[in-house]
């Protein structure tokens, strides 16, 4: 049972004994008034447990359903992927005859229309004819309008070749057509990188893009290498045979330079693509006749060009490229079965959400008849229980307010957590004393009973005033209070001002009591007031009290002792400059 003091009221009714109004029982308020002894309130009850049961049901099951949402919309997306990077093996095919064709092409313009270079030239562009009818599908390009259909651009192809001059078609024209294409289908391949958020494809998807990109850059540099070794002495003031004009060079490096930056940034996406080329290229004869011929190019002189070193070159980089190629489908093959795997595993995940779905479905009802029988037995246990767990907290908030008025709220906390106690030096703090005057004398008229009702009514009065002030109330040991401001709380230099009205204040309010027992007769209390530092700290392990020691509590001690009535303070430390006599 808790209990709230009411107003204090002095009256002549109340000599002898305490008022039996002063604790009034506070009433208990429940949100949930109904009582659980009747029919309605086990009902109300057992709904409120049911209801914390569905709740969690429901929450699974909305939880499955997104789950559910979330791995079929995963589920379609790599779906989407797997198309486009199987379609990507079928649409590389070509871009690969595409790149040959071209190289052919340039090293056909470069010889002046050489009757050899022409035959290889047209066997390749069959091999690109006939890539592009098994084709099975194709890339969805709104612009340019020869990639709006097959059959588009394989008039667009048609049109170029007949058109093809190797006296008036320049090699920079020709490459660029070939590769503008090529570009953009290599784009159109790259977007499955941005649309996959795969955590486990993407360096894969990268890899893969960046190989492709990079034998697109070998592909051109396979060209421009043809005309280097195959050029036709056209103009000798220009340049000679086996030789480059500047800005082809600076061409040539440029994409020799990017074919290779991007099978790097490959290698480091994908370990198997390094493995791969170091196992087929890296260590072999290919790769040393390149590395000759590539520093040919880049001193740009070379000792012997012709029709058949730029064959030569051809043949070399076109089995250079046919091992990215390989290399590139072996990444593909990688990609769809992980691709497989995740949809796998996805497919496994909506299986799994949709059984625990059906399950949390099947189980609300026995779940229900569960709880409504447990509701029954444990009912009266739970009302007995409820009381006696809200009188526990009751009387555990009434021993906490009780240890928190006879000692600070910091040093309480410590104590009921069992840690230790360490006394503390306080700088400066104000200290008051104070007694009632005549206090033996008003002993001797009263009885004991009244005694104790005078001192309560008068100390709670002063109680109910210092809560304006930053103070704190050490004890009260018969008529005398004392009092601290500046700790346990420090509050700088306001300690001395807080007191000092506060004394002020309670000689008001006293001034104007009397006492109840003795009528006509008015309270009459010294005070006296000291500043200076003090250590305060815990006493004793049974009825521990917050004690303050040092020369500033004797001094205030007998500065009230040794006042006349009214009140008397001094501050004689720290350097505050306040020094006086209250007197009222």
């Amino acid at each position: 049972m808790a209990y709230r003091k009411s107003s204090i009221s002095i009256t002549e009714t109340s000599k002898d004994t305490f008022d039996s109004n002063l604790l009034v029982p506070i009433e208990r308020f429940s949100v949930f008034s109904a009582n659980v002894s009747t029919k309605r309130g086990q009902n109300c009850q057992m709904l409120k447990i049911i209801a914390l049961a569905i709740i969690p049901i429901i929450a699974m099951v909305i939880e499955n359903a997104f789950k559910i949402s979330k791995d079929e919309e995963n589920m379609n997306q790599e779906k989407k992927v797997h198309e486009k990077i199987s379609f990507s093996v079928e649409i590389g095919l070509l871009v690969h005859f595409l790149q040959i064709e071209r190289g052919t092409s340039a090293l056909y313009i470069s010889s002046g229309g050489s009757p050899l270079v022409l035959t290889d030239l047209q066997t390749n562009r069959l091999k690109t004819d006939s890539s592009l009818d098994s084709l099975n599908d194709w890339i969805t390009l709104s612009s340019p309008s020869q990639f709006r259909s097959r059959g588009a651009y394989r008039a667009h192809l048609r049109t170029y070749r007949d058109n093809l001059d190797p006296i008036n078609t320049t090699i920079n024209a020709l490459i660029k057509f070939y590769s503008n294409d090529n570009a953009l289908i290599i784009e159109w391949v790259g977007s499955t990188v941005k649309e996959s958020n795969s955590k486990t494809l993407w360096q894969s998807l990268t890899a893969y893009h960046m190989l492709l990109l990079s034998k697109e850059e070998a592909g051109i540099e396979r060209a421009l290498g043809s005309t280097f070794y195959a050029r036709v002495d056209t103009n000798a003031v220009l340049f000679l045979e086996g030789s480059f004009p500047l800005k082809d060079l600076l061409w040539y490096t440029e994409k020799k330079t990017l074919g290779e930056t991007y099978l790097l940034r490959s290698m480091q996406y994908s370990d198997s693509v390094k493995k791969l080329l170091d196992e087929q290229y890296t260590y072999t004869i290919l790769a040393t006749k390149l590395n000759n011929m590539r520093q040919q190019i880049s001193i740009n002189k070379a000792t012997s060009a012709s029709v058949v070193a730029g064959l030569v070159w051809f043949e070399n980089m076109t089995s250079y490229i046919n091992i990215l190629k390989t290399i590139q489908d072996n990444l593909a093959k990688e990609i769809v079965v992980s691709l497989n795997n995740n949809l796998s595993q996805h497919e496994m995940d909506v299986r799994i959400s949709i059984f625990i779905v059906v399950g949390a479905i099947v189980m609300f009802p026995v779940i229900v008849l569960l709880v409504y029988r447990l509701n029954k037995k444990l009912q009266l246990f739970a009302n007995s229980l409820k009381n006696k767990s809200y009188d526990l907290e009751q009387e555990r908030k009434r021993s906490e307010q009780l240890l928190y008025q006879m000692l600070p709220v910091s040093i309480a906390k410590r104590m009921m957590k069992n840690k230790p106690i360490e006394p503390e030096y306080f700088v400066s703090v104000t200290v008051y004393f104070s007694d009632i005057v005549g206090f033996t004398t008003i002993c001797s008229k009263s009885s004991p009973m009244q005694v104790i009702y005078m001192l309560n009514v008068l100390y709670s009065v002063i109680d109910e005033r210092i809560e304006m002030f930053d103070v704190y109330k050490v004890e009260t040991i018969g008529d005398a209070y004392m009092m601290v401001s500046g700790l346990p709380v420090r509050n700088n230099d306001q300690h001395a001002s807080e007191i000092a009205m506060m004394s002020l204040d309670i000689l008001e309010i006293v001034s104007q009591s009397v006492i109840p027992h003795i009528p006509g007769e008015k309270w009459q209390i010294r005070i006296g007031i000291n500043t200076g530092s003090v250590v305060a700290g815990v006493v004793g392990t049974k009825m521990p009290r917050y004690c303050l020691f040092g020369n500033t509590v004797n001094v205030a001690s007998r500065m009230e002792s040794t006042s006349k009535q009214k009140a008397s303070g001094s501050l004689d430390s720290n350097n505050l400059n306040f020094k006086q006599t209250i007197r009222a």
